[in-house]
């Protein structure tokens, strides 16, 4: 029996309070996860260890890039509820050795940290982008979650295991 490698977006889209940013956005830089840590030291221990804290990580961030400037940009810029990035992933069958497509879906809540105008080119692409703090993400693969981290509400869960349950459950 074959699985399925995934191979390239097919295409994407972005969307912001309900609208659609149909080739405006070119490309979008998702966030590093980096736990935060804690120094571990100790009689009987030969040296430090650092150790990460479940659940907790350092600041998160997305990058999207537009294609020029202009209103869509400006409009994306002043978005404060969810930005949702709806790709469509394609995947290579390796037992019939055909292509099929698995829908891709991050969602992300969180505040603009900057935003870059770019330049100007004649002829070429002013690559403005805007960088957002993230504060909630969510990815969904052919309609599995597959992560969610809600840094407000301690929520934690990778591959559908909740990860802060019994951390919540304690406070």
């Amino acid at each position: 029996m074959g699985f399925k490698i995934p191979t390239v977006l097919n295409n994407f889209n972005t969307y912001g309070a309900g609208r659609k940013y149909v080739g405006v956005s070119s490309e979008v830089a998702l966030p590093s996860f980096e736990n935060m840590t804690e120094t571990i030291d100790g009689a009987g221990i030969a040296g430090e260890i650092e150790e990460a804290i479940e659940g907790a990580f350092g600041s998160l961030e997305t990058e999207t890039t537009f294609q020029n400037i202009s209103r869509e940009y400006f409009d994306f810029v002043t978005q404060t509820g969810n930005i949702t990035y709806r790709g469509s992933m394609q995947v290579l069958n390796t037992s019939t050795q055909t292509n099929d497509c698995e829908g891709l879906v991050v969602t992300t809540r969180g505040k603009v940290k900057s935003f870059e105008l770019g330049s100007l080119k004649k002829g070429g692409k002013g690559e403005p982008k805007v960088v957002r703090e993230v504060t909630y993400i969510k990815i969904t693969i052919g309609g599995e979650n597959v992560l969610e981290l809600d840094k407000f509400n301690m929520i934690w869960k990778l591959n559908g295991v909740d990860r802060l349950q019994k951390i919540r459950s304690q406070i």
